[in-house]
């Protein structure tokens, strides 16, 4: 099965616009969110994850490095995820508190995109993700 998505590259970041499990409406909501294969773990804003009810307080504190800096973070489960046709659950994520300069809500890493064959189609500003 394969899921064909509209991408955007913006200030040179690859990004798409995937859905997240919005707790407090069980409903999903939209998220436009930054492709990041240097990250380990998709991180998802601190703000937009309280806002959405999910309790960033209680997650494990773990240590990450970030393009610039070294950072603690909570590690918070998120319930669902959807990218196109694909839902994946019981996602774990990292709450972080982006900079305004970085112009996202977060960021989709390895932990998500390895599950995935991904094809970036530039020339069509398309991305393509098949499940194996």
């Amino acid at each position: 099965m394969r899921s064909i998505l509209p991408m955007t590259s913006f200030r040179g970041l690859i990004m798409i616009d995937i859905k997240i499990w919005d707790k407090k409406k069980h409903d999903f909501i939209n998220m436009f969110i930054t492709l990041d294969t240097g990250a380990s773990i998709t991180t998802v804003s601190t703000n937009m994850l309280q806002r959405i009810g999910y309790d960033t307080s209680l997650g494990n504190k773990k240590r990450i490095i970030t393009a610039s800096n070294i950072e603690y973070v909570s590690s918070v489960s998120i319930d669902k995820i959807k990218i196109g046709k694909f839902e994946i659950n019981n996602v774990e994520v990292n709450a972080f508190t982006f900079p305004p300069e970085s112009f996202t809500f977060g960021v989709l890493g390895l932990n998500v995109l390895k599950m995935f064959d991904i094809n970036l189609l530039f020339s069509k500003r398309l991305i393509e993700f098949t499940k194996y």
